[in-house]
């Protein structure tokens, strides 16, 4: 063999060689690029997810202060408008009761008694018990 074709023999195998690493060194750099690209866009997915979690809990909150205040504001006209002859019996009572559900779109109103008794505009029950709320500790004075 001459010379000459030995050194072309030489440079053909480094440029191979130098081929060689040029694709794994794109193939790593490509596999590196993927993991990283992958990370950032799932650390972005999930700060704009918190974001926009947080977003809706502080208008959900907003919705729900608002619908209670309401409630509030109803439940303090409707004790206002609250008279003698309301009180003089169940059947004016629950008339009452009727009244203030239709005026305010109401599905339930009701007053509970000291010992737990219901009244409502279909008469009175006894299940105080199926309701989350603790009547002994209510105070009218903070209520209202």
């Amino acid at each position: 063999m001459s010379k000459n074709s030995q050194t072309k023999n030489t440079n053909i195998r480094i440029a191979i060689i130098g081929g060689i690493l040029v694709t794994l060194i794109l193939f790593a750099g490509t596999a590196w690029n993927i993991r990283s690209t992958t990370k950032d866009t799932k650390d972005a997915i999930h700060s704009v997810s918190f974001l926009y979690l947080d977003e809706l809990a502080g208008r959900r909150e907003q919705v729900v202060e608002k619908n209670l205040n309401d409630n509030i504001r109803i439940i303090h006209i409707a004790v206002e408008s609250l008279t003698e002859d309301d009180l003089s019996d169940i059947k004016h009572l629950q008339d009452f009761q009727k009244r203030m559900k239709a005026l305010f779109h109401l599905e339930k109103f009701a007053f509970v008694d000291e010992n737990g008794l219901i009244y409502t505009s279909q008469g009175t029950q006894d299940n105080i018990d199926e309701y989350d709320f603790d009547y002994r500790n209510i105070d009218g004075r903070r209520f209202l």
